[in-house]
């Protein structure tokens, strides 16, 4: 007979880390609290000081938790409206700035008044003006990643994390003798270079030719997304520059060619939200260590870094709310995105420990500080997305949902390219849905995967039904149900009166463009012959009807 032992090892481990990425956010938001705070609390509870389930020496969920954090910098850029961005990129620019530069004197000031040398002083400027866009998911679901402010938010968080990043390198590799300052901010600005020229260039026309080739297999879109992020995180560790850096590069290059609501980014989410995202703030609550935390001179300290921390990121979006003129509310959701200290800040920390400039009460008040700023950032999240919701509901983009509707034989190669060509500018997804009667028979499994397989090679990323009824019957009801911002029908006889959304019908060499008959469908042909005559030679399109 077999003794009977008590579970060890790899197995105990991910059965305790998944129970708590289950229990905890339950629990904790059954008494009214969100439930990101369950996992950090839950990762203190499991770990080597709570209940010691998972030991000290473990690397396996932090490893884990730091590909939750790349995950978390490239889902951000990947769902950045692009189109928002461009128009606020100053705003962008200005409030990274302004985000950075506050905390950093705050840190400065710390640092001369306790008497640490210049390096560590530095140091801990460039860690408390960094931050981390762990509320963001919640923002994002909320559907306000659109907003002006939102928007500026995140597109500054690159460049604040960048310049702590920098100044990471820079105090590390003279303190080490890896370099002199001159030598080591060349290699980062080479590396920023390289990932911009790799982002905007090269990684975008890579990963759309393997998913035209790979797309209708969805486990292998899925793996070269994440290849793709990889390659961009370790591309920037090359360089000096911290992986989240690349993550986020990432994301930007593949904006369009993951739109917000199709199926890649639905298996996207589901993984980030299951797994490496919880795994991620499971792995900072390991880090908690009551003993050496709650001590006198480390809550004074911590106390201070608080202060500096979230009290220059108020300041810092009070300065650029007034100045672009952002809402009380909207200067409130800068605020909670920009306050959460985790990815750089914990890199920084790490690294002044390792190389003396940082004692145990440092690393340990910045716990505090990471601690605080995610319980202060979640609970004012869900204020901040009830009171910012209703505030930004508007008429969807052109391309934001394209609908092709084509008869039972499958969309034409044209009408499948047009929809991605249409859909792709406003980061928007496309629709396949083919109609057929009654009488007909239902298609083999063979036919429609030898169909999505063509309709995926041509860019496109978005899911193919089929509906028993007639091809107008479909339209009008897409017209109805305004489920959809444009509709492209794929029959050339087809031939409707004019509805509440834009129409365009192909015939070939030619389409016809059936709108509103308002003032705006004039514009809404012209943007359609352009964003068409992008993908080769310009189709004709005869008058609106």
């Amino acid at each position: 007979m077999y003794a009977i032992q008590a579970p060890s090892g790899e197995v105990l481990e991910f059965f305790v880390l998944f129970a708590v990425i289950l229990v905890g956010p339950i629990v904790f938001n059954r008494l009214g609290l969100p439930g990101l705070i369950g996992l950090v609390i839950g990762g203190f509870a499991i770990g080597a000081h709570g209940l010691g389930l998972i030991a000290a020496g473990n690397h396996t969920v932090p490893e884990l938790g730091h590909l939750g954090l790349l995950y978390l910098m490239f889902v951000a850029g990947l769902e950045l409206d692009l189109r928002v961005l461009k128009d606020y990129r100053r705003v962008a620019v200005a409030f990274g700035l302004i985000a950075f530069v506050i905390p950093f004197a705050g840190g400065l000031a710390i640092g001369f008044a306790l008497g640490w040398s210049l390096p560590a002083t530095f140091l801990l400027g460039a860690l408390l003006s960094s931050h981390t866009l762990i509320t963001y998911p919640a923002i994002r679901e909320a559907g306000l990643s659109g907003n002006p402010a939102v928007a500026s938010a995140v597109g500054a968080t690159v460049l604040t994390d960048t310049i702590a990043l920098v100044a990471l390198a820079i105090v590390s590799g003279t303190q080490t003798g890896a370099g002199s300052p001159q030598v080591i901010l060349a290699e980062i600005a080479l590396g920023l270079v390289v990932l911009l020229v790799v982002g905007l260039l090269v990684l975008p026309r890579v990963v759309d030719a393997a998913l035209r080739q790979w797309g209708s297999d969805r486990v292998a879109r899925y793996l070269v997304i994440v290849v793709a992020l990889l390659l961009m995180a370790m591309l920037a560790q090359v360089f000096g520059i911290e992986g989240i850096v690349g993550a986020f590069f990432a994301g930007l290059a593949l904006n369009r060619l993951v739109p917000n609501k199709g199926p890649s980014m639905e298996q996207i989410e589901f993984f980030g939200a299951a797994v490496f995202i919880p795994v991620f703030l499971v792995s900072i609550g390991l880090l908690l260590d009551p003993s050496v935390m709650f001590t006198g001179h480390t809550l004074g300290l911590a106390a201070l870094l608080c202060t500096a921390a979230l009290g220059g990121k108020a300041i810092a979006c009070a300065l650029a709310g007034q100045l672009f003129k952002f809402s009380r509310i909207e200067m409130v959701a800068m605020f909670v995105l920009t306050i959460p200290q985790a990815a750089a800040t914990l890199a920084v920390t790490l690294i002044g420990f390792e190389i003396g400039l940082f004692g145990t009460a440092v690393v340990n008040a910045v716990l505090v500080l990471i601690l605080v700023s995610i319980v202060v950032s979640a609970l004012i999240t869900q204020r901040v997305v009830v009171r910012l919701m209703p505030a930004h509901v508007g008429s969807a983009a052109l391309g934001a949902n394209v609908l092709v509707v084509t008869p039972s034989a499958g969309p034409s190669d044209a009408a499948v390219r047009a929809a991605t060509l249409i859909a792709r500018p406003d980061g928007g997804h496309s629709n396949v849905l083919i109609t057929r009667a009654a009488s007909e028979p239902r298609p083999d499994s063979s036919v429609v995967r030898a169909l999505e397989k063509r309709i995926f090679s041509h860019g496109f990323d978005g899911h193919v039904r089929t509906e028993i009824g007639g091809l107008s019957d479909a339209v009008r009801h897409a017209m109805i149900a305004h489920d959809a911002s444009l509709v492209i029908v794929d029959d050339p006889t087809f031939d409707a009166a004019p509805g509440q959304l834009p129409l365009l019908v192909l015939d070939g060499d030619t389409t016809r463009v059936i709108a509103d008959g308002d003032d705006g469908s004039n514009g809404v042909a012209a943007e359609i012959e352009r964003r068409l005559a992008r993908g080769g030679k310009p189709r004709r399109m005869p008058a609106l009807r």
